[in-house]
């Protein structure tokens, strides 16, 4: 499948439009857990938190290759290992700002332009509203927090702060708004996470 209008190829180094997410959340043992990094910098590993449980998760981030022709949409290889406490999850996320098509398509978006709380909250809502085939949205906050919106069935959509680690190196809200999608997708509730924070060496 690919989108159009056709767009040129973004720079060297920078960040996609729009990429694939895989989440495990049983990530491999072997070797030292690098800071979170995602998109750019590799897999991101982070810890999620709820008021009584932690665990570890791996988002990998493979973008939507971009020709003269469009987007590619291929899907990427699936992980080849048994569940983890949750199953892993695959999901297309998007700039919130991004080309339209991108948009269309992405089960997640995400915006880059950090915004006062109550602002962040009008803008998740309306993204939400005018994508009905998303399920969530991330947008980032001042500091280290970031206000996200769950689609429900019936009624208004979930929105609350999460946070993300401290101000000197949170996860990216790309890492957040893929662990959130993989929660909600096996059937966890949005309310009970609390905080997706990278997770550091120990």
């Amino acid at each position: 499948m690919t989108a159009s209008p056709a767009r040129p190829a973004a720079a060297r180094g920078a960040e996609p439009e729009a990429a694939w997410a895989t989440v495990c959340f049983r990530p491999p043992r072997t070797g030292a857990p690098p800071r979170e990094a995602g998109l750019q910098g590799g897999p991101a590993r982070v810890v999620w938190r709820t008021r009584s449980a932690h665990g570890p998760a791996l988002v990998r981030f493979d973008a939507l290759p971009v020709t003269e022709r469009g987007c590619a949409y291929r899907h990427p290889s699936p992980c080849l290992h048994p569940p983890g406490r949750l199953p892993c999850d695959t999901h297309l996320w998007a700039d919130a700002d991004g080309p339209a098509d991108l948009r269309e398509h992405a089960d997640v978006l995400v915006g880059r332009v950090p915004r006062a709380v109550a602002e962040a909250r009008r803008r998740v809502r309306f993204l939400l509203a005018e994508h009905p085939g998303c399920l969530a949205v991330v947008v980032p906050g001042f500091g280290a927090g970031c206000v996200v919106g769950v689609r429900r069935a019936a009624g208004d959509p979930w929105c609350a702060g999460l946070e993300r680690g401290g101000p000197r190196a949170p996860a990216s809200p790309q890492a957040v708004a893929s662990v959130v999608h993989a929660w909600v997708a096996a059937g966890g509730s949005p309310s009970a996470l609390r905080a997706v924070e990278p997770a550091f060496p120990g």
